[in-house]
């Protein structure tokens, strides 16, 4: 039974059926939609049984074995955020003796939130920036749910891109199955994959985000940008504003951003789990909603959490590691980018113990500079718009979140006021040629204005500008010095969204779980349970099933 719903133009052969291709054939596209429907159930039962499960269990704690840490064992974790809170966490909760450093005064690193005051006398929690917590987050979500953190949450009523015509792309309520939703989104308009039947090389390039597999997508894939595949490949208008968009949420314009690193994130967000794009978001402030809890959780497992402590390099002597004047059996290295470049090449000890490492380390690189801008204006913005959207920006505007519709803070200094609205603007790429916050803030500012007309003459009542550069660098050739949780030093583990993994996983579940594996070392090591791990399927709808050759 062939079922040939595919612009890539591959059969899928599963338990004695030639199934379906991925995408819509020039014969289905006059059905209706709820033909489509009409398969639904069959289509996603193949492409399940094709993925296996949507939720792997890669690491399954041993029930025999102790839950807690039989001798004394002290362990340092360099970084508060999300992969630190990981590892403390979890060797903490295994009886651990466990110090964290954090250079901030908080808790978090990007998930951070500091209390921030203004001329006007009043004074406001500002964050990192706004995240969306998704639900195949599976790692974090584990823990969040266990501390009772979700239950703050909200989830995301829509997924919308602006674009800057005015009119939008919508994504939500689109069909959660991977690679049905492929097909849901051509059937919905978003576009049109007739361009994409008549051109087979650009349908045959396409493929390569159905057969995402960790060795053979980066060794073709890594040393190309996506802006040559865009080209390469020919994509409709539409279909390229979608992955440009994608692209710069890793912290890199389309011409630096590896392909494989996109293709990657393809599988990981929308192409190997039916959670769709679906996420949640805290609605107060992260440090009430998030950071508070797990610090007091943290110090309740006995967690020396010393903020304002900045490491800048560790020695390695008597059997183990010193940092400062304290000693410990090991150590976790959970710093962003740049902090762990410098403590390693501060460190000629470990720059001995494992040259790999230093070699790799000093390859390693930081995204492009960020812009994060909260602002508290006295105009109110048009209502019709989810809190959330991402805007196909002109010079720099990447995102606009309305604060003031979900956050209890900003609701009640609008309410009080009367009128007004709190934004906060994003740009995840700043261009090299913009030198400093205030040609990044006239330019957010200038895109702000095409896409809200109404916001043309509002007062900046207050603001917190933040311009960064510690996310790590997606670009194309990077992926080979990436990198892993081992060192090659005993003892010395590595942390962060920047360190690879052996499963795909992207920014915040990435850091979460490289603090998770760092721990089970650790935990291993001393006999003690591990924590569980999951991941999405290793590999793709399409991977391991006969291919043609890939057009150059």
């Amino acid at each position: 039974m062939v079922y040939a719903i595919g612009a890539v133009g591959v059969v899928v052969a599963l338990v004695g059926f030639a199934v379906f291709v991925i995408g819509v054939r020039a014969w289905l596209l006059p059905l209706p939609h709820r033909r489509f429907l009409g398969f639904r159930p069959l289509l996603a039962w193949v492409v399940r049984r094709r993925l296996g499960e949507y939720r792997v269990q890669s690491i399954v704690p041993d029930p025999s074995s102790p839950e807690q840490a039989q001798r004394s064992h002290r362990v340092a974790v360099i970084g508060g955020g999300i992969a630190g809170i990981a590892a403390a966490t979890t060797l903490a909760e295994r009886g651990v003796s466990v110090t964290l450093f954090e250079g901030n005064t908080y808790l978090g690193g990007k998930i951070g939130a500091w209390p921030v005051s203004f001329e006007d006398g009043g004074t406001a929690y500002v964050e990192h920036g706004f995240h969306a917590f998704f639900r195949h987050y599976y790692n974090l979500d584990r823990f969040l749910r266990r501390m009772g953190l979700l239950e703050g949450m909200r989830a995301i009523e829509e997924y919308v891109i602006l674009k800057t015509d005015g009119s939008t792309l919508g994504f939500g309520g689109t069909e959660t199955t991977p690679g049905l939703n492929i097909v849901d989104l051509a059937l919905h308009g978003v576009f049109d994959w007739r361009a994409i039947i008549k051109d087979p090389a650009a349908s045959k390039r396409m493929e390569a985000l159905l057969r995402y597999d960790a060795e053979k997508t980066f060794e073709r894939w890594d040393d190309v940008s996506f802006a040559e595949f865009a080209e390469r490949a020919r994509l409709a208008p539409d279909l390229a504003l979608s992955f440009t968009t994608f692209s710069r949420a890793f912290f890199a314009d389309p011409d630096r951003m590896s392909m494989a690193e996109l293709v990657k994130s393809f599988h990981f967000y929308y192409l190997s789990h039916d959670c769709g794009l679906e996420y949640d978001f805290p609605t107060r402030n992260y440090h009430t909603a998030l950071l508070e809890p797990i610090r007091l959780h943290l110090e309740a497992n006995g967690v020396d959490i010393r903020l304002g402590s900045r490491v800048s390099s560790i020695e390695r002597r008597d059997a183990g590691y010193h940092i400062g004047p304290d000693w410990f059996d090991e150590v976790v290295l959970a710093a962003h980018v740049p902090g762990a470049k410098a403590i390693v090449r501060n460190s000629p000890d470990l720059q001995r113990a494992a040259p790999d490492l230093a070699r790799h380390m000093a390859e390693l690189q930081a995204g492009q500079r960020y812009a994060v801008w909260r602002l508290w204006l006295d105009v109110d913005a048009r209502e019709g718009l989810p809190m959330f959207v991402i805007t196909d920006r002109e010079e720099l505007l990447d995102s606009v979140t309305f604060y003031h519709r979900f956050e209890p803070d900003s609701a009640a200094w609008v309410a009080e006021r009367g009128r007004g609205c709190v934004l906060e603007l994003h740009c995840y790429a700043v261009p090299d040629a913009l030198d400093g916050p205030e040609q990044v803030k006239a330019a957010l500012l200038r895109d702000l204005h095409r896409f809200f007309e109404e916001l043309s003459e509002a007062t900046i009542l207050r603001d917190a500008f933040q311009l960064r550069d510690d996310f790590p660098a997606f670009h194309k050739g990077l992926a080979r010095h990436r990198p892993g949780v081992q060192t090659g030093a005993a003892g010395l583990y590595l942390a962060g969204d920047w360190v690879r993994l052996p499963f795909p996983a992207m920014l915040m579940e990435a850091a979460f779980s490289s603090g998770l594996l760092a721990a089970n070392h650790i935990l291993r090591g001393l006999g003690v349970r591990e924590e569980p791990v999951f991941h999405v399927p290793l590999q793709g709808l399409l991977t391991g099933l006969p291919e043609g050759e890939v057009p150059d």
